[in-house]
């Protein structure tokens, strides 16, 4: 389905040497979703992330209104991008859903085969964890960037 090459071409596993991805490699899952099948749900355990190798999705928030609950997009992910990674972070329940809007193809690496790799390689698992912090920062400075937008739409509104 992938190849090392591309893996490593990925922000996941950038620097990791052909050595290491071979050792990672048979670890990852492969899975396929249908377009509009959702892939984690809000909520639930979670104990994997991630790569989508082909297609994309959407990363969806539950919200309040005054008709009922619904769904708001916060972003659209496509090939190379990684999702769930929060979990293995901080092990709690999916903080989003992520619904496929067309059909996806995706590597999931789980926590207990991120913990093989740190007792197996530890130098590999550090660059691979540290290339989820780097993907966690960017996502986080996006939101800073967002979040003063639209403080600046409406000068009253008051941060956290």
């Amino acid at each position: 389905m992938t190849t090392i090459r591309f893996l490593q071409e990925q922000a996941l596993f950038g620097g990791v040497d052909d050595q290491a991805m071979a050792a990672i490699v048979p670890l990852l899952s492969e899975l396929t979703f249908a377009a509009g099948e959702a892939i984690v749900r809000e909520g639930d355990d979670g104990d994997s992330l991630f790569v989508i190798c082909s297609g994309s999705v959407e990363v969806l928030k539950a919200t309040a209104a005054d008709d009922g609950p619904f769904e708001k997009r916060l972003a659209v992910l496509k090939v190379g991008d990684v999702f769930g990674e929060m979990e293995l972070i901080d092990m709690q329940r999916r903080s989003a859903t992520v619904r496929a809007l067309e059909p996806v193809s995706a590597l999931a690496l789980s926590n207990g085969d991120l913990f093989r790799i740190y007792e197996s390689d530890l130098p590999t698992f550090t660059l691979v964890v540290l290339n989820l912090a780097r993907e966690l920062s960017r996502r986080l400075r996006s939101l800073d960037d967002l979040a003063v937008h639209y403080m600046a739409m409406d000068p009253a509104a008051e941060p956290w």
